[in-house]
């Protein structure tokens, strides 16, 4: 579900860095997300072939939320809209490649 955690440390101090999706998002740590899941992939039995996307914490669980949300017919129009829109494009992946989309949470 998680990827790589970064975090920038220069001269012992910790640097915040940019969330992928939001400029504003100044954070310590980001995640490096499957912009379409991996756990999908790998229940196709194919080679995860989808790009990252470097993202804060919240926005990635966000995300999560989006994917969840979206399969199980919910409103997700309170969560970040650049959230649901990559949510959406896990969605588009999938169906470029053949994945069945499954929870992520």
């Amino acid at each position: 579900m998680s990827g790589t955690r970064l975090i920038t440390v220069t001269g012992g101090k910790v640097q915040l860095q940019t969330c992928g999706l939001y400029a504003g998002h100044r954070v310590p740590i980001l995640n490096a997300h499957h912009i379409c899941p991996e756990s999908w992939w790998l229940a196709a039995g194919k080679p995860v072939a989808t790009p990252f996307k470097s993202l804060c914490p919240n926005c990635h669980e966000s995300v999560h939320t989006a994917i969840d949300g979206i399969l199980d017919g919910w409103d997700v129009t309170s969560l970040p809209p650049r959230c649901v829109v990559l949510a959406r494009q896990a969605f588009t992946i999938a169906a470029d490649f053949g994945l069945t989309p499954a929870p992520t949470l």
